[in-house]
């Protein structure tokens, strides 16, 4: 299958960058994204979404990498929308699901770093909900999230709620974050009782759901990665030293080349993974980490590249590009460390290799 967009998705590429060119860095997108119904493109038309898939979902995270948006696409329609689309039973996602996929409500997901793991106690009440114990330390958006998605573990295994971001026994604090664009906040339950919306397979269906948001964050990344390398292009055409334009100068060139191949890998990867419908769970899961890989190293580097080649200028409060390499490391440390991504490429391939010898 061609690794490419659509004529439709490209089409919806260049709208959203015709819609926001003007947006500065960490401007809230949210308006934005709700009047152009891109909060229902992930999800299916009997919950009241456009019924397209991951890959066009990609497209938005891509171009919200690139204008830095503060908006909780990724924590909201993102992480918690496709944890109830995959997870939940069908009761839950009929209940809860058609809020979050309008935007009239904004959700977070608490859990762990692999998602399926958690620190939050659940504990099964006689009315069949679920109580809530324990503190999650670092969870997106979760503040300013109406409702609360919640991996939990229980007596008998993992369990899925969701509970109202006001509610009793839960208390939201907000937390300092590398990241000035983005909110954090430590979530803390005691006691608070969540509607059990706990789906059949329930940890291999979370699994799923890690690997397509996975997937998601990569697409950002590569938006980072994309802009930086663009807004280095830029500079490097206009700025003089010794009489010339830097970007005349052969060191030079070298560098932003090997920006543009890093850039163009991870997007390529990213977007052979987001056609998830073709792989099972295994399979989804190591093209997620591949592309979680990649477009982790494009963002990071791009952005490190970028400080250097602007110079002072990159440097300082005033000039966006500290906020891009804040975000690049941000989303590098989310959905667990970038080793243990490189782990789960390395045991795949050896795997194949093995396999293959036999």
């Amino acid at each position: 299958m061609p690794i490419e967009l659509t004529v439709e998705q490209r089409d919806l590429q260049a709208a959203l960058t015709d819609a926001w060119s003007d947006h500065a860095p960490a401007q809230d997108l949210w308006s934005s994204i709700r009047e152009l119904g891109l909060t229902e493109i992930p999800f299916p038309e009997d919950l009241g979404g456009a019924g397209y898939g991951l890959k066009d979902a990609s497209v938005v995270m891509t171009a919200h990498g690139r204008r830095l948006g503060s908006s909780p696409y990724l924590s909201s329609v993102i992480m918690a929308g496709l944890t109830l689309l995959h997870a939940a039973d069908d009761e839950g996602r009929r209940a809860q699901l058609p809020a979050i996929v309008t935007g009239e409500r904004r959700a977070a997901l608490v859990c762990g770093s692999a998602v399926v793991s958690s620190s939050i106690d659940a504990e099964l009440s006689e009315r069949g909900t679920l109580l809530l114990n324990g503190r999650q330390d670092v969870v997106l958006d979760a503040a300013s999230a109406d409702v609360l998605v919640v991996v939990a573990h229980s007596a008998s295994g993992v369990e899925l709620g969701v509970v109202e971001g006001g509610a009793a026994g839960v208390r939201r604090d907000v937390r300092e974050s590398l990241d000035l664009t983005r909110e954090f906040a430590c979530v803390e339950f005691a006691g608070a009782e969540a509607v059990r919306v706990s789906g059949p397979q329930l940890a291999k269906r979370l699994g799923r759901a890690r690997s397509l948001m996975m997937i998601a964050l990569a697409a950002e990344q590569v938006g980072i990665a994309r802009q930086c390398l663009e807004m280095t292009v830029d500079y490097a055409k206009t700025r003089q030293q010794f009489g010339r334009t830097i970007g005349s100068f052969q060191a030079l060139k070298h560098r932003l080349v090997d920006m543009l191949v890093a850039t163009e890998l991870a997007e390529a990867t990213v977007l052979d993974a987001a056609d998830a419908d073709r792989f099972d769970d295994v399979e989804l899961a190591e093209r997620a980490a591949s592309a979680r890989v990649l477009a982790s190293r494009a963002a990071m580097f791009a952005a490190e590249e970028a400080i250097q080649i602007h110079g002072g200028i990159g440097f300082t409060w005033e000039h966006p590009l500290h906020h891009h390499f804040r975000r690049a490391k941000t989303d590098q440390l989310l959905f667990q460390d970038h080793a243990v991504h490189v782990d789960t490429v390395a045991h795949a391939m050896l795997g194949r290799a093995r396999a293959t010898s036999v």
